[in-house]
Order: structure tokens, then C-alpha cells, then sequence
């Protein structure tokens, strides 16, 4: 048989695998870069001792905060890495991409005119992300739910209660936030001399 033909039929198969490859690397690097940024983190808060403890309420927020981060960048990164694999993939079969990304960008600004909520709820996510109003293991009150935050994401945050039920909060919907863990701002007055 001919290497030629051989090679010939078995360059798209080899194409794709090649693409899942490079995609499953990229995603375990973007995953082990995330875990080392938050173990650096977290590790530099825990170096530091302070004798006060709103210092390490404070480096208690920021490991959480930055383990919360993590999250929303790992999915992120998820999402890219999968999406561009399976692009790649149909082109190496033959599919215009060209064509389907010109389709996909006009059928995705009408799905994101009826899709405003959806807006809505990712916007809110990334305030509540980088404002810092609540993170992975706060104890907190959203929208008549009390009890932990398990994660935030993007567009939802989970909170299991009291009673053990996990709920799935969209963060587009929360209009008030309690958070019990938050660091109390002490004010001490000063005795008149």
C-alpha cells in the first residue's frame, strides 16, 4: 500500500486527535497555572501573621476570594478551550466555518436580546466576584436563604442551608445580601485627656 494514500486517509482523523490533544493539554496547564496562583495566595496570606484579628478575618476573605476567582477562571477557560476544539474540529471535517461563525454571531445577538436575564445574571456575577460581597464558605442571607456559600459562578450561587438543601441562587435575581462572615469595621473612640 501506498504511504502516501495511508497518510491521506488518515489525516483528518489524525488532525482531530492532534486538536484533542493540544486541547486537553491546554486545559490541564490553565487548570494547574489556577491551582498554583491560589496555593501562592493563600500560602503568602498564611506567611503573614498579624497580631490583630480582623487581619486575618481579612486574609481569611482574600484566600476565599481568591479561591472563588479560580473557579470562575477555570470554567472560563473551560468554555474557550472547548469551544475552539470543537470549531477546529469541524473544520478539519469539512464544515465552512467561516459560515457557521457568521450564523452563530447573528443567531447569538438575537439570543442575547431574549436573553437579557441571562446578561443580566453574568453581569451580576462579575460584581459580586470582584466587589468581594460574598465568597466560597461565607456564611450568608440571599433572598430569604440562609446558610453557606458552596460556590459562585458566573451566573448562579449555590448556598446549602440549615436543614442541608442546596440552593441555586441566579445571581441576577439577588437584590439583597447579608453576609455573616464579612469583617466587622471596629470604631473605638478615644477617652477624652
Amino acid at each position: 500500500m501506498n504511504l502516501n494514500l495511508l497518510l491521506e486517509q488518515w489525516s483528518i482523523p489524525l488532525h482531530i486527535l492532534i486538536v484533542l490533544i493540544v486541547a486537553v493539554i491546554a486545559k490541564a496547564i490553565l487548570s494547574a497555572a489556577t491551582r498554583k496562583l491560589v496555593r501562592t495566595v493563600i500560602g503568602g496570606v498564611n506567611k503573614v501573621q498579624r497580631a490583630e484579628a480582623d487581619a486575618q478575618v481579612a486574609e481569611q476573605r482574600l484566600a476565599a476570594r481568591t479561591r472563588t476567582i479560580a473557579s470562575v477562571l477555570d470554567n472560563f477557560a473551560t468554555w474557550v478551550i472547548t469551544i475552539t476544539a470543537i470549531v477546529m474540529i469541524l473544520s478539519e471535517l469539512g464544515v465552512n466555518v467561516g459560515a457557521l461563525i457568521a450564523v452563530s454571531t447573528v443567531v447569538g445577538a438575537a439570543i442575547g436580546f431574549g436573553a437579557q436575564t441571562l446578561v443580566k445574571d453574568l453581569i451580576s456575577g462579575l460584581f459580586i466576584v470582584f466587589e468581594d460581597q460574598y465568597g466560597v464558605g461565607d456564611r450568608v442571607q440571599l433572598d430569604g436563604v440562609t446558610g453557606l456559600v458552596e460556590r459562585v459562578g458566573l451566573r448562579v450561587t449555590e448556598v446549602r442551608d440549615d436543614k442541608g438543601v442546596l440552593w441555586f441562587i441566579r445571581n441576577g435575581e439577588i437584590l439583597k445580601v447579608g453576609n455573616f462572615s464579612q469583617e466587622k469595621k471596629k470604631t473605638t473612640k478615644r477617652k477624652a485627656k
